[in-house]
């Protein structure tokens, strides 16, 4: 009983934060003055996150949800990374987009999706969360794979921080923001990758977190190289400087990703959510 009411109570968080996601989706990409502040390029960027908000991540929540309300163990770990990426892209909305009519919406989703995550977290039953696992498979390959990952990204964007720190300019990828920071760089470097870090090392270790994070961390990758493409191929179509190739290798990095998080959550017995 106890079980089924945390369930239904996760499907209600997410029924609000998925209408509100679509409130604001749709007022972004049908308000033409909603976001007339922000440069040409921030203005794609948003643009281009709302159509993936829509497209993708609001039936991502919904679905998850609904699989979970049926036991369904992966379901779990898609809802987790899916809500995940939901805190992520909404608190840039609250803090990195100029106020808008849509501003208590943004606060809405970030604050639902904050709780919906804790209150389901603080249900699930990390005893036998390792037991629901394949005994056979180590998980070396998934956490190995994050810390990459983490590696990369790291190093991607601190090659667009030091240089022009050195130089006393600000980054290029600021610049066309028209904002204090790049909020990429900063949820990434300061929470983001060193998550993934932990969350690979716990699971090399076999803690309970570790195969609870790695598997949500997968998810919330694959939707973020889902997006970082679409935003590219929006910035490709609205004439800006922007490589198609860079389109193919966040495909493939999600298809990896995708292949991996199901060759990790895969269970030898049993699917149910514990």
């Amino acid at each position: 009983m106890a079980d089924a009411l945390r369930r239904d109570r996760t499907l209600l968080f997410t029924a609000a934060i998925a209408s509100l996601m679509t409130t604001a989706s749709l007022g972004g990409l049908l308000l033409g003055n909603l976001y007339s502040q922000e440069t040409s390029a921030w203005y794609v960027q948003c643009i281009g996150q709302d159509t993936v908000d829509l497209a993708v991540i609001v039936p991502s929540l919904l679905l998850s949800a609904l699989f979970m309300r049926k036991g369904s163990r992966p379901a779990l770990f898609v809802w987790l990374g899916t809500t995940l990426y939901t805190i992520y892209t909404f608190f840039i909305y609250c803090f990195s987009v100029h106020f808008n009519d849509l501003f208590l919406v943004y606060c809405a989703v970030l604050g639902l999706s904050v709780y919906a995550m804790i209150t389901t977290m603080a249900a699930i039953d990390f005893s036998v969360l390792r037991s629901r696992f394949d005994e056979k498979k180590s998980g070396r390959l998934a956490s190995t794979y994050l810390f990459a990952l983490a590696v990369l990204f790291g190093l991607l964007w601190l090659r667009e921080i030091i240089p022009p720190m050195f130089q006393n300019e600000v980054p290029q990828a600021v610049k066309e923001t028209g904002l204090p920071t790049n909020p990429v760089h900063v949820l990434d470097l300061s929470i983001v990758l060193p998550g993934f870090i932990i969350a690979s090392v716990l699971l090399k270790r076999k803690h309970p977190f570790g195969y609870l994070f790695v598997p949500a961390f997968l998810v919330f990758a694959t939707l973020m190289d889902v997006t970082i493409g679409a935003l590219v191929l929006m910035m490709k179509l609205r004439g800006m400087e922007a490589e198609y190739a860079m389109i193919g290798v966040f495909a493939l990095l999600a298809l990896a990703t995708i292949l991996i998080f199901v060759d990790l959550v895969k269970p030898a017995t049993g699917s149910s959510v514990s």
